[in-house]
């Protein structure tokens, strides 16, 4: 039952986290869609999509999830407007540099480490004691888990995130938190332009090749809302493919 459930999204201002978004107001769950700064396109995306959706509440929080001081105060002012319980949390926020290992520097490691781990570790410390038995967590992962694409150090930091969805999982068993992940494969956003400029000679391979490859946002917030449901309860701690198979023939 979705009715009176609320989710916070992280980085639910685009791509992935707006279809998650939508997904879930239409099975109406309440939304707390969390976001970075005031200015851009997720502000007004978020402005947007709060001015429309008139089925639920919508709440938005703004907080930089690199910042673990800026989740907890995110949580804080969340309770002080009346929000005691938060049943779901989807970990979609991510933030990496663009480049060769060997040319990573000390600012570089701390944008991967403190978005893409520290945060969203800091995020379940600080949302888990407003869950009740029976919530769940749901990180977005990517394909730099499975296999190496150049210039892709969040991959690394993607990996480490789906071991954390194993530890999550029986840290949190005894409570009855579900801890799953989602390891999505190239998925049609705004950034696939640029990921074309990145990974030419891979768009060119599977633009030639007879199988659909290319994910869109509302396939990934389709399985989003499956593993944050009860149809889902007999899946714990794993990471689902989603990839449109593109991976069987490399």
């Amino acid at each position: 039952m979705s009715k009176g459930q609320t989710v916070l999204i992280t980085g639910a201002g685009r791509g992935i986290g707006m279809a998650i978004a939508s997904k879930l107001a239409d099975e109406g769950y309440d939304l707390i869609l969390n976001y970075r700064r005031d200015q851009g396109k997720s502000a007004a995306n978020l402005q947007r999509f709060i001015a429309e959706e008139t089925r639920v509440k919508v709440t938005l929080a703004k907080a930089d999830i690199a910042e673990p001081r800026d989740i907890q105060e995110m949580v804080k002012t969340l309770q002080k407007n009346g929000i005691s319980r938060i049943d779901h949390l989807v970990l979609n926020a991510a933030a990496a540099p663009f480049k060769p290992f060997m040319e990573m520097t000390r600012n570089d490691w701390k944008l991967l480490l403190n978005t893409n781990l520290i945060g969203n570790t800091t995020c379940v410390q600080e949302v888990a004691p407003l869950m009740t038995s029976g919530g769940t967590i749901c990180a977005l992962s990517s394909l730099g888990s499975q296999c190496v694409l150049p210039k892709y150090p969040l991959g690394i930091a993607k990996s480490a995130l789906e071991n954390l969805v194993r530890y999550l999982e029986v840290e949190l068993y005894d409570r009855n938190i579900r801890v799953n992940g989602i390891c999505a494969g190239v998925v049609n956003t705004d950034m696939a332009p640029f990921l074309k400029e990145l990974w030419p000679d891979m768009f060119a391979r599977y633009d030639n090749a007879p199988r659909r490859w290319l994910v869109e946002p509302e396939e990934v917030a389709n399985i989003a809302a499956f593993l944050i449901s009860d149809k889902s309860s007999a899946i714990r701690g794993a990471t689902l493919i989603a990839d449109l198979g593109s991976t069987l023939e490399l």
